[in-house]
């Protein structure tokens, strides 16, 4: 029997919860389990995403406004970037940056 024939026999919400319980089971050994070249990989591309951030005009942001808040406002994308949530909507994540980081070790 396969996982999808196993979540598709349970009621919708147990299924559903558990195929999201899965999901997070293999995401955080994957994080668990990061080799040193990949965080460095990591570490170095979500630096040059904050860096980038840092660079841009945020004055309309209103979590950004200040210059402490903007340095506050983008250290938040450092811990994102290095728990794998990028979103691709901002400009400092430009295709290229996604592409390298796809490339990073595991």
């Amino acid at each position: 029997m396969t996982m999808r024939n196993i979540c598709m026999s349970l009621p919708a919400p147990t299924g559903i919860w558990f195929g999201v319980a899965i999901v997070l089971t293999h995401f955080s050994a994957a994080a668990a389990s990061a080799s040193p070249a990949g965080e460095a990989c990591r570490k170095e591309i979500c630096s040059t995403a904050v860096t980038s951030c840092m660079h841009t005009d945020q004055t309309l942001n209103p979590f950004a406004r200040t210059e402490a808040e903007k340095q506050s406002y983008c250290a938040t994308f450092f811990n994102g970037c290095m728990t794998r949530n990028i979103s691709a909507d901002v400009p400092w994540y430009s295709p290229e940056t996604l592409t390298r980081f796809l490339k990073c070790p595991p």
